[in-house]
């Protein structure tokens, strides 16, 4: 059996590719410079790096500690999530800027929930860059939803 013993979100003296919260604060700066015609407000918080897009009511909130993992979700309570320890920097980038897209198409387009299938609640398909992309709502939101309340 192997000495190695896990190390949270590949941080180790091997992983010199990590992107630290830090640095994907700068990351999403940089991505929302070109927003203009958005109030965008990022911040550094609990360890993660996050990123609010809003237009009138909608917003989308980006959201990621680094290299670990990457979010978005919607003023309706629907996200998408990726878990992805090894990501080095250069993936970590474009996993952002995958992100930012999703939260910008969301935040300037008039998308609505509809129902899903399955387990209740609902879902919001997008068209990002020319695909579709599907968020969900959380287990426990869909659950409630399944019971009315």
């Amino acid at each position: 059996m192997s000495e190695r013993r896990f190390e949270w979100g590949g941080l180790g003296a091997d992983r010199g590719d990590y992107v630290t919260a830090a640095e994907a604060l700068a990351m999403l700066e940089v991505l929302c410079i070109a927003q203009a015609d958005l109030e965008v407000t990022t911040a550094l918080r609990s360890g993660a790096a996050w990123a609010r897009f809003e237009r009138n009511e909608r917003w989308a909130l980006v959201s990621t500690p680094g290299s670990r993992w990457f979010s978005v979700e919607t003023d309706t309570g629907h996200r998408l999530q990726l878990v992805d320890a090894n990501s080095s920097k250069d993936q970590s980038a474009q996993l952002l800027a995958a992100y930012v897209d999703i939260a910008e198409a969301y935040v300037r387009g008039d998308a609505q929930p509809a129902r899903g299938r399955g387990w209740g609640g609902s879902i919001l398909a997008l068209d990002v860059n020319g695909r579709q992309v599907i968020l969900t709502q959380p287990l426990s939101r869909r659950l409630r939803a399944m019971l009315g309340r």
